[in-house]
């Protein structure tokens, strides 16, 4: 693969061909799909094409009438060589890492503002790599990623982080908004439980919806948040008549034999097709921990509690944070799942609590509150391009 990349690298680009993937190739979501699907049905100039190694992704995709191929296949291949513009949302192996110049890549990420510290500024998880990497990167360059092209973000708090993070220069970020927080003004929410969650609401049950960030990549134990009794948790919950739907992240989704209860629920990539934004805006309450889910969810004006069970541990082990957790995450703080009712009981009885501080975090988080970041992104690259 050696001989590829280089080779790749000299093969002349050809304009208006635009690479798309996320998550490494085995799933479709994120900033990616969002542009992707923009530019699919309101651009003509641009040919947009997904890459990916996930079997199900590919037959949404394809259902979709759009154009997708297997990130190594012949035609995937092909086309990485000759694309103008590839789009990423967490590596270059979201795409096909062999063919790719890094100069033409777009990092649109796959979150919003970081809380915890990411790629360079990372040195709890990267520190035991640094020294291999920079000589195995200058051989190899598509073993890793470094921020050759553009990256995108939502807020200049979110701008100056990348510029540290990804140690770019400042006309490298274009503060444009992300690509998936267009859902959140569209009236086009689609998941297989979509149904079962309006209906809950036709019946004026509550619903919850907890995410919590990963442990150590996934690597890491995410069973510990939920050493308890979750069948006593549930009959709180019924009382609250309060369904709680668990949201784990993508590392863990696969990893965990939990068991469901009726009024807890532990989405699968099945029930939301890969992804949770197209019905994000369903739930009356976000629970999450440390991560950046809830700069997003600050835009519905919902109540949002914080569950930093482990907090200690995580900045020890884990991620060290690029702010005072206090004075980003409005909303009440539980140390512990009985904590977590009495919120959300709390809320049920008044969702206006706290809602001048989500204000305040929502502004100072997201430049714009529309639904045309897609445009705006798209309007970016293309003018730059040209």
């Amino acid at each position: 693969m050696f001989f590829v990349y280089w080779f790749s690298q000299l093969v002349p680009k050809k304009k208006g061909i635009w690479i798309f993937g996320a998550w490494k190739g085995k799933k479709y979501g994120d900033n990616s799909k969002y542009l992707f699907e923009y530019i699919n049905k309101h651009v003509t100039e641009i040919r947009p094409i997904w890459l990916t190694r996930n079997q199900q992704a590919f037959d949404l995709i394809k259902s979709k009438g759009y154009e997708v191929y297997g990130t190594y296949s012949l035609r995937g291949f092909l086309f990485s060589i000759i694309a103008e513009k590839v789009f990423i949302s967490v590596a270059i192996k979201d795409v096909n890492r062999y063919t790719v110049n890094s100069k033409n890549v777009i990092m649109m990420w796959h979150g919003s503002t970081p809380i915890k510290k990411i790629v360079n500024d990372d040195t709890i998880t990267r520190k035991k790599q640094l020294l291999i990497e920079k000589l195995l990167y200058l051989l190899f360059p598509f073993l890793g990623f470094r921020l050759r092209g553009l990256a995108i973000s939502g807020s200049e708090e979110a701008s100056r982080i990348f510029k540290s993070a990804f140690r770019a220069k400042e006309k490298q970020i274009l503060l444009t908004g992300f690509p998936r927080n267009d859902t959140f003004f569209h009236n086009d929410q689609s998941a297989p439980i979509l149904e079962e969650i309006k209906l809950l609401k036709r019946n004026n049950t509550y619903t919850a919806i907890y995410m919590p960030t990963h442990r150590k990549e996934g690597s890491g134990e995410i069973s510990d948040l939920f050493n308890i009794d979750l069948k006593k948790i549930n009959q709180s919950l019924k009382n609250l008549n309060t369904k709680l739907y668990v949201k784990l992240h993508y590392y863990h989704l696969n990893k965990h034999n939990f068991r469901n209860y009726s009024h807890i629920y532990f989405i699968t990539d099945n029930d939301i097709i890969q992804d949770i934004y197209t019905i994000l805006t369903e739930f009356d309450l976000l629970i999450t921990d440390y991560s950046s889910v809830h700069f997003d969810f600050l835009l519905t004006n919902k109540p949002i509690i914080f569950a930093p069970f482990d907090k200690e541990k995580y900045l020890m082990e884990d991620r060290e944070f690029y702010y005072n957790y206090n004075d980003v995450t409005p909303g009440p703080k539980a140390s512990n799942w009985s904590e977590l009712l009495v919120y959300i009981e709390k809320f049920i009885q008044n969702p206006k609590l706290y809602d001048k501080e989500r204000l305040n975090v929502m502004k100072r988080f997201n430049k714009y509150t529309d639904s045309n970041n897609c445009q705006r992104v798209f309007s970016a690259i293309y003018n730059e391009k040209n």
